[in-house]
Order: C-alpha cells, then structure tokens, then sequence
C-alpha cells in the first residue's frame, strides 16, 4: 500500500489521525466531508496514496480505473470495492431511489484540493446540470 507521511487522506484512511469511519474496505475508507455542500457528503478514500485517478495503475488488462468494457464487467477489486462501496452507501442512506451523485475532482481545473484519490458521495437534495 503506497502511503505519503505528508498527506492528510493518507494519514486519515490509514487511522493516523482519527476520524467518523462511515464504511471500510480493504482498500478505501469512508467518512464526513467538513465541509459539506449537502446533507449527506461523505468522502471514500483509497488507503493507497494515488494523486489523482490519472495515476491509478492499470490491473488484469483493465483501463486506468480498474474497469473493462468487456459486458460491462469489472476486473480488479479496485473497482469492484469502489462501486460497492457506492451501492452500499445508496442504501445505507436510504438514497437509492431518490438517486445521489458521485464526483471525483482532478487536478486543478477539475477542482482538486487534496491530492488524494477521493470519491465524492452527495445525496439528501436535488442537484442541477451542469455542475459548477
């Protein structure tokens, strides 16, 4: 598992310094945003340290993000953890009817903050398009 010493999400998703655990895998944790811009607003962070999902490594002939297009099936847990998680939150939440969003900043014009792989979860309200 890649760790950065000077990375909050690092320090965080590897209970370096503590926080409301929501959710946990193997590979991510899930907690509160801070600052949230919904009633629910919970962060999914990879343990491992990737800057952004440009950098997650390509795994059993999937693309970068742990997916394939082959029948639409996954290939890699990554990916499998990831779209868990999500649908395990949905219900968790009580959200999967009514719907949620999910976002991952990147890099700088994409509104990236912590240079961290981290998943957005936002739900409770309605939410226009396009975005920002």
């Amino acid at each position: 598992m890649k760790f950065k010493e000077n990375c909050i999400f690092c320090k965080i998703a590897n209970k370096r310094i503590p926080a409301e655990i929501i959710e946990e895998t193997e590979d991510f944790v899930v907690i509160k945003d801070i600052n949230p811009i919904a009633p629910i607003h919970l962060l999914i962070i990879s343990k491992s340290h990737y800057d952004s999902v440009l950098d997650v490594e390509c795994k059993d002939g999937a693309d970068k993000s742990g997916i394939t297009a082959d029948n639409g099936d996954m290939e890699g847990r990554f990916g499998r953890e990831l779209f868990g998680i999500l649908t395990s939150l949905a219900k968790k939440f009580n959200v999967e009817d009514k719907g949620f969003r999910t976002v991952i900043n990147t890099k700088e014009d994409g509104g990236q903050t912590v240079n961290h792989l981290h998943v957005h979860f936002l739900a409770g309200r309605g939410f226009g398009w396009p975005p920002g």
